[in-house]
Protein backbone atom coordinates (compact mmCIF):
# COMPACT_ATOMS: atom_id res chain seq x y z
CA UNK A 1 0.00 0.00 0.00
CA UNK A 2 2.85 2.23 0.86
CA UNK A 3 4.58 1.83 -2.80
CA UNK A 4 1.44 2.20 -4.50
CA UNK A 5 0.54 5.73 -2.67
CA UNK A 6 4.28 6.81 -3.46
CA UNK A 7 4.01 5.85 -7.16
CA UNK A 8 0.99 7.92 -7.11
CA UNK A 9 3.04 11.17 -5.69
CA UNK A 10 5.29 10.70 -7.79
CA UNK A 11 3.16 10.30 -11.13
CA UNK A 12 1.35 13.60 -10.06
CA UNK A 13 4.91 15.35 -9.61
CA UNK A 14 5.97 14.19 -12.60
CA UNK A 15 2.79 15.44 -14.54
CA UNK A 16 2.97 18.72 -12.71
CA UNK A 17 6.10 19.10 -13.65
CA UNK A 18 5.61 18.51 -17.44
CA UNK A 19 2.62 21.02 -17.33
CA UNK A 20 5.36 23.58 -16.21
CA UNK A 21 7.76 23.20 -18.43
CA UNK A 22 5.17 23.76 -21.35
CA UNK A 23 5.03 27.71 -20.13
CA UNK A 24 2.06 28.67 -17.46
CA UNK A 25 1.29 31.63 -15.63
CA UNK A 26 3.02 33.29 -12.69
CA UNK A 27 -0.52 32.10 -10.32
CA UNK A 28 -0.55 28.81 -12.00
CA UNK A 29 3.47 28.47 -10.68
CA UNK A 30 3.42 29.22 -7.81
CA UNK A 31 0.30 26.99 -7.15
CA UNK A 32 2.69 24.54 -8.65
CA UNK A 33 5.10 24.92 -5.90
CA UNK A 34 2.78 24.83 -2.90
CA UNK A 35 1.30 21.58 -4.67
CA UNK A 36 4.81 20.13 -5.48
CA UNK A 37 5.38 20.85 -1.23
CA UNK A 38 2.55 19.05 -0.15
CA UNK A 39 3.82 16.47 -2.38
CA UNK A 40 6.88 16.04 -0.81
CA UNK A 41 5.32 16.29 2.54
CA UNK A 42 2.94 13.20 1.35
CA UNK A 43 6.16 11.47 -0.07
CA UNK A 44 7.94 11.55 3.77
CA UNK A 45 4.86 10.75 5.47
CA UNK A 46 4.70 7.56 3.07
CA UNK A 47 8.42 6.77 3.91
CA UNK A 48 8.00 7.31 7.70
CA UNK A 49 5.15 4.79 7.33
CA UNK A 50 7.54 2.64 5.85
CA UNK A 51 10.10 2.49 8.58
CA UNK A 52 7.49 1.91 10.41
CA UNK A 53 6.40 -0.86 9.04
CA UNK A 54 10.25 -2.04 8.82
CA UNK A 55 10.34 -1.57 12.33
CA UNK A 56 7.45 -3.80 12.96
CA UNK A 57 8.84 -6.36 11.08
CA UNK A 58 12.62 -6.21 12.88
CA UNK A 59 10.59 -5.78 16.12
CA UNK A 60 8.58 -9.10 14.88
CA UNK A 61 11.64 -11.06 14.18
CA UNK A 62 13.23 -10.31 17.59
CA UNK A 63 10.36 -11.27 19.22
CA UNK A 64 9.63 -14.75 17.11
CA UNK A 65 12.66 -15.83 16.06
CA UNK A 66 12.98 -18.56 18.72
CA UNK A 67 9.46 -19.46 18.45
CA UNK A 68 10.20 -19.57 14.26
CA UNK A 69 13.32 -21.65 15.08
CA UNK A 70 11.34 -24.07 17.07
CA UNK A 71 8.61 -24.66 14.56
CA UNK A 72 11.31 -24.59 11.75
CA UNK A 73 13.31 -27.42 13.29
CA UNK A 74 9.66 -29.40 14.48
CA UNK A 75 8.43 -29.23 11.01
CA UNK A 76 11.66 -30.69 9.73
CA UNK A 77 11.58 -33.29 12.24
CA UNK A 78 8.20 -34.64 12.13
CA UNK A 79 7.86 -34.52 7.97
CA UNK A 80 10.83 -36.94 8.35
CA UNK A 81 9.71 -39.54 10.51
CA UNK A 82 5.97 -39.01 9.03
CA UNK A 83 7.66 -40.10 5.53
CA UNK A 84 9.97 -42.73 7.45
CA UNK A 85 6.75 -44.20 8.65
CA UNK A 86 4.17 -44.15 5.70
CA UNK A 87 7.47 -45.92 4.02
CA UNK A 88 7.56 -48.23 6.79
CA UNK A 89 3.40 -49.24 6.19
CA UNK A 90 3.85 -48.72 2.45
CA UNK A 91 6.08 -52.22 2.50
CA UNK A 92 3.80 -53.35 5.12
CA UNK A 93 0.98 -53.33 2.93
CA UNK A 94 -1.31 -51.23 5.80
CA UNK A 95 -3.22 -49.22 3.71
CA UNK A 96 -5.29 -47.34 5.90
CA UNK A 97 -2.02 -46.65 8.27
CA UNK A 98 -0.12 -45.51 5.22
CA UNK A 99 -2.76 -42.91 4.23
CA UNK A 100 -2.89 -41.33 7.98
CA UNK A 101 0.99 -40.95 7.76
CA UNK A 102 0.73 -39.39 4.13
CA UNK A 103 -2.39 -37.07 5.34
CA UNK A 104 0.07 -35.71 8.56
CA UNK A 105 3.03 -34.94 6.20
CA UNK A 106 0.65 -33.17 3.46
CA UNK A 107 -0.62 -31.29 6.90
CA UNK A 108 3.01 -29.88 7.87
CA UNK A 109 3.98 -29.52 4.57
CA UNK A 110 1.18 -27.33 3.71
CA UNK A 111 1.84 -25.71 7.38
CA UNK A 112 5.42 -25.05 6.37
CA UNK A 113 4.09 -23.28 3.22
CA UNK A 114 2.33 -20.83 4.58
CA UNK A 115 4.21 -20.40 7.16
CA UNK A 116 7.58 -19.45 4.78
CA UNK A 117 5.27 -17.85 1.81
CA UNK A 118 4.40 -14.86 4.46
CA UNK A 119 7.77 -14.53 5.30
CA UNK A 120 8.55 -14.53 1.38
CA UNK A 121 5.63 -11.89 0.71
CA UNK A 122 7.43 -9.18 3.27
CA UNK A 123 10.94 -9.70 1.88
CA UNK A 124 9.60 -9.43 -1.44
CA UNK A 125 7.45 -6.00 -0.89
CA UNK A 126 10.46 -4.42 0.45
CA UNK A 127 12.41 -5.59 -2.40
CA UNK A 128 10.05 -4.11 -4.69
CA UNK A 129 10.40 -0.72 -2.93
CA UNK A 130 13.72 -0.50 -3.91
CA UNK A 131 13.04 -1.46 -7.48
CA UNK A 132 10.25 1.38 -7.42
CA UNK A 133 12.57 4.21 -6.19
CA UNK A 134 15.31 3.41 -8.53
CA UNK A 135 13.30 3.50 -11.41
CA UNK A 136 11.48 6.78 -10.36
CA UNK A 137 14.95 8.35 -9.19
CA UNK A 138 15.39 8.54 -13.11
CA UNK A 139 12.56 10.14 -13.93
CA UNK A 140 12.41 13.69 -14.91
CA UNK A 141 11.37 14.58 -11.34
CA UNK A 142 11.59 18.16 -9.29
CA UNK A 143 15.18 18.17 -7.59
CA UNK A 144 14.09 18.45 -3.78
CA UNK A 145 11.78 15.62 -4.44
CA UNK A 146 14.61 13.56 -6.37
CA UNK A 147 17.28 14.02 -3.79
CA UNK A 148 14.76 12.77 -1.29
CA UNK A 149 14.10 9.60 -2.75
CA UNK A 150 17.80 9.19 -3.03
CA UNK A 151 18.19 9.54 0.40
CA UNK A 152 15.59 7.31 0.66
CA UNK A 153 17.41 4.66 -1.57
CA UNK A 154 20.31 4.98 0.17
CA UNK A 155 18.85 4.40 3.33
CA UNK A 156 16.70 1.19 1.89
CA UNK A 157 19.76 -0.85 0.14
CA UNK A 158 21.49 -0.96 4.20
CA UNK A 159 18.23 -2.31 5.80
CA UNK A 160 17.16 -5.72 5.68
CA UNK A 161 13.66 -6.54 6.10
CA UNK A 162 13.86 -10.58 6.26
CA UNK A 163 12.74 -12.83 8.73
CA UNK A 164 14.99 -15.30 10.34
CA UNK A 165 15.42 -18.23 12.71
CA UNK A 166 17.41 -16.55 15.27
CA UNK A 167 19.85 -16.42 12.62
CA UNK A 168 21.14 -19.60 11.55
CA UNK A 169 18.68 -19.30 7.92
CA UNK A 170 16.11 -16.78 6.77
CA UNK A 171 12.98 -17.67 6.10
CA UNK A 172 11.97 -17.64 2.64
CA UNK A 173 10.64 -20.03 -0.14
CA UNK A 174 14.31 -21.19 -0.49
CA UNK A 175 13.93 -22.44 3.21
CA UNK A 176 11.47 -24.55 1.61
CA UNK A 177 13.59 -26.45 -0.84
CA UNK A 178 16.70 -26.79 1.60
CA UNK A 179 14.28 -28.44 3.75
CA UNK A 180 13.06 -31.01 1.24
CA UNK A 181 16.54 -31.64 0.42
CA UNK A 182 17.82 -32.97 3.96
CA UNK A 183 14.19 -34.25 4.32
CA UNK A 184 15.09 -36.51 1.23
CA UNK A 185 18.91 -36.83 2.54
CA UNK A 186 17.64 -38.10 5.90
CA UNK A 187 14.60 -40.05 4.37
CA UNK A 188 17.38 -42.05 2.55
CA UNK A 189 19.45 -42.63 5.18
CA UNK A 190 16.56 -44.24 7.06
CA UNK A 191 15.14 -46.51 4.46
CA UNK A 192 18.87 -48.02 4.53
CA UNK A 193 19.73 -48.87 7.36
CA UNK A 194 15.74 -50.25 7.54
CA UNK A 195 16.42 -52.36 4.31
CA UNK A 196 20.02 -53.13 6.08
CA UNK A 197 18.35 -54.68 9.21
CA UNK A 198 15.71 -56.50 7.28
CA UNK A 199 18.51 -58.50 5.26
CA UNK A 200 20.79 -59.78 8.02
Amino acid sequence: MVSVKMKEEIACNIIERMGMNRGQSNVEIAHGTRTTLSKIEKLKTLMNTYWMLCDAVHQANDFYCDQLMAVMFSLFVHVTIKAYFFFLFLRAGEVFAMISEAAWVLVYICYAVLLVNSGTDVTNSADEMRLVICQLVIKDLNPSLRKQLEVFLLQLLHHNTKFSARGFFQIHNETLTSMAGAVTTYLVILIQFQTERQTT
